[in-house]
């Protein structure tokens, strides 16, 4: 059959091999239990062990139409769930694959897609060649139909030739501009006054068409270059937000939110995997979770899940195999940034592919394939917290209500970050923003980044670009830039900027993350309940201890979430009576004698009033007891505590704790005579693995213990780039021996 040219009845045309895929029914709707992240793991690695099965000797897999094409698909399949390029059967395929003939639009296109995943550079020749070929394959409508010959055309073999073209781009291959342009036309000209689209242009609008028109539009819009802005001057990118297809569009997505359904092709109702596969591109391409009320990846994964059968494929095919891994592998990916849709309207995205673009110049630098996402401003808590960046970007900074402005504020005290962006530098923005951190934050500073942050070099080293933060704790939680990013990256190209502003990205998320594990996309994000909101539920015992908080004038304020996983961890592995909230308190206050335990933290230097001093002597003199630390084991936190203790015990000072310690042996308590160190510390130090305190006696009782190195970084979590301190379990068990010893010496 090579070489003959055949069509097929075009209301059953599908990818790559129209006689392949028979019209099926749509599996009955799935229990109501949702789909697990682990579920999904698994019913990956079946699909993959299963594509593996079918390879040939020869590195391709079985055709039932154009040759190369299963090839192609199945093989890109596996890449994208991340089967290594090196691997015996991809290497095998990717042999096979360089020989496939450029004659056909499925195969080409797939043939470009695969390619370029696996190796950009290395391929670059016949990535060319397909892209020459398939640019030259477009016909006279704009479009394209199965062939270079004729002026049959097709959405179906259309979304794949634009998709290879866009793969093609990404790995640095010219396209015309004229490909994209006329493309652009044909696929707003063939939409259906309904907002969909058929399989040609005319018809009734269904599913899996649909899905291709509206990621036809998407690819279109980055890559046509027509109606965007274009260059950059004086900071800011002349035409910014002004987007031709911006009502074409938002058509295709109003039907799709409208007609979305997880276990049919809507309008249709055969061919369920490869419209699922149509549904993942759009949603991954525009950020959206939801199509209307419907979570797109939730609902299309727990029908995969629930349908995969005994052998790992789905429907005995290879092919609808193939369509099933590549929705479930490239929706599954943890989100690192999400962007905060604030308003109806556009001005909330002025750029609409910066993340795109940052996304996929951070690749696997941070160790495993992420994504972005777009989050509702009025979404619930949880959702924020699905990833650890939220990015909020306009010409004018959001109107925020106080109810908005404390769950923002929740939002960083829970451990997330905040990047915010003046698009194009505009001083509306700045201004913005500025009052919704003098008001959401009235205790903390907005302050100018140094040259030293973690923020210019923790992935790449880059030049100050005078970004401004807010720190909590030893944390910078809040990211604000003044000076525009997003264009930048919307360009991609701005001669030696948009490496810049990349890099710089690449820094905020990487410093957002941290140290610790991405959630994993179908997680469910629990918030914990504040002290009101736990009031009246589960009570402590009286006489439960509760730790207390220094209030002095000056930078007191540790990690929000600190002292209260220092309290849960005593509550639930040592089962003390404590109340998980800590009390924040002045030294004067009358009720300072019902605080047996006080905890002083800092960053910088300071002073204790008179009044504070005596105060501060006479409950240690009762019998209280002090735990003290540099938040971020900065020297001027430490002078200005020694000089402090000096003055309210004369001719007294702190003396290193021996190794021997009851303390660090953990009696009572945990044995932590070694200790691990944030990454910081150990750059410094790398052979540090004693634990360093230091401690004033009064009247031969142990009174006051100080930690140069800070405690509350890692009792707040995992660390972090410019934590000074101990790893967080280590933080837990050693600050958990302090407090024992405490309450039982």
């Amino acid at each position: 059959m090579a070489g003959k040219r055949r069509y097929c009845d075009p209301q059953r045309a599908i990818l790559l091999v129209a006689a392949a895929l028979c019209a099926r029914l749509a599996p009955a709707a799935p229990p109501p239990a949702e789909v697990t992240g682990a579920q999904v793991k698994h019913a990956i690695e079946r699909g993959v062990a299963a594509i593996r099965e079918q390879q040939l000797a020869d590195g391709s897999w079985s055709e039932s139409y154009y040759p190369g094409g299963i090839t192609c698909l199945a093989t890109l399949a596996l890449l994208q769930a991340e089967q290594p390029a090196d691997s015996d059967t991809v290497a095998a395929a990717l042999r096979y694959i360089r020989d496939v003939p450029d004659e056909h639009t499925y195969v080409v296109s797939l043939k470009a897609m695969v390619l370029a995943k696996a190796d950009a550079k290395q391929y670059r020749p016949e990535i060319e060649a397909a892209a020459k070929w398939l640019a030259g394959a477009q016909n006279r409508s704009g479009l394209w139909g199965y062939s270079a010959e004729g002026e049959r055309f097709d959405h179906s073999n259309s979304q794949f030739a634009l998709l290879g073209l866009d793969a093609a781009s990404d790995a640095g291959v010219a396209v015309p501009r004229a490909v994209w342009e006329h493309a652009l036309q044909a696929v707003i000209r063939t939409q259906n006054n309904d907002g969909g689209w058929a399989y040609q242009a005319t018809g009734t609008s269904y599913g899996s068409m649909t899905a291709a028109g509206v990621s036809d539009l998407l690819i279109l819009a980055r890559d046509s270059d027509q109606g965007r802005e274009h260059g950059f001057r004086d900071g800011a990118a002349p035409n910014c937000s002004h987007y031709r297809v911006t009502r074409a569009l938002a058509k295709g997505q109003e039907w799709l939110a409208r007609n979305f359904q997880a276990g049919r092709n809507p309008g249709r109702g055969d061919l369920l995997h490869y419209w699922l596969y149509g549904v993942e591109r759009c949603g991954i391409l525009s950020g959206q979770k939801y199509f209307g009320p419907h979570d797109w990846y939730r609902a299309g994964a727990t029908i995969l899940v629930r349908t995969q059968g005994a052998s790992g494929q789905w429907d005995n095919s290879v092919v609808e195999t193939c369509f099933a891994v590549l929705f479930l592998a490239k929706g599954h990916m943890s989100l690192v940034v999400q962007k905060l849709q604030w308003s109806n309207d556009e001005a909330w995205t002025p750029d609409r592919y910066d993340l795109e673009h940052l996304i996929r110049f951070i690749g696997d630098a941070l160790g495993q394939p992420i994504a972005w996402q777009v989050v509702p401003l009025d979404g619930p808590l949880e959702e924020w917290l699905a990833a650890p960046l939220l990015y909020v970007s306009g010409h004018t900074f959001p109107k925020l209500t106080s109810e908005q402005r404390v769950k923002f504020r929740r939002y960083i005290e829970l451990g997330g970050t905040i990047l915010a962006e003046a698009c194009c530098g505009r001083e509306e923005f700045q201004r913005g923003f500025e009052d919704f951190a003098v008001t959401t934050f009235p205790e903390v500073p907005l302050h100018e980044l140094g040259a030293e942050h973690a923020v210019y070099r923790v992935l790449h080293t880059v030049k100050p670009y005078g970004l401004r933060g807010i720190d909590l704790g030893c944390r910078t939680s809040v990211v604000f830039s003044p000076r525009d990013l997003s264009c930048l990256w919307e360009q991609a190209h701005v001669p030696e900027l948009s490496d810049m502003a990349f890099q710089l990205g690449a820094n905020i998320a990487a410093y957002a993350v941290g140290r610790r594990p991405l959630h994993d996309r179908l997680d469910v994000v629990l918030v914990p309940k504040t002290t009101e909101e736990a009031a009246g539920t589960t009570r402590p015992a009286p006489g439960a201890l509760r730790l207390a908080q220094v209030v002095y004038e000056g930078d007191w304020r540790p990690f929000p979430g600190a002292l209260r996983n220092l309290a849960e961890l005593l509550r639930d592995q040592l089962n003390m009576d404590v109340v998980t909230e800590a009390r924040q308190i002045r030294l004067t206050d009358e009720s300072l004698y019902l605080c047996p335990v006080l905890v002083l933290s800092g960053h910088f230097g300071f002073e204790l009033s008179a009044a504070e001093r005596n105060a501060l002597a006479a409950h240690l003199r009762r019998g209280g007891f002090l735990l003290a630390e540099a938040c971020c084991g900065t020297e001027p936190f430490d002078g200005a505590l020694r000089r402090v203790l000096q003055e309210v015990f004369p001719g007294q000072a702190l003396e290193r704790l021996p190794p021997d310690h009851p303390i660090f042996a953990g009696k009572p308590g945990f044995d932590v005579t070694t200790v691990r160190y944030s990454p910081d510390v150990v750059r410094e130090h790398p052979k540090l693995s004693a634990p360093e305190l230091w401690g004033l006696r009064i009247d031969g009782r142990l009174a006051v213990v100080y930690s140069p190195y800070s405690l509350s970084c890692g009792l707040n979590g995992p660390a972090f780039d410019g934590c000074w301190g101990l790893t967080s379990d280590d933080a837990r068990r050693l600050a958990a021996n302090i407090v024992l010893y405490a309450l039982t010496h």
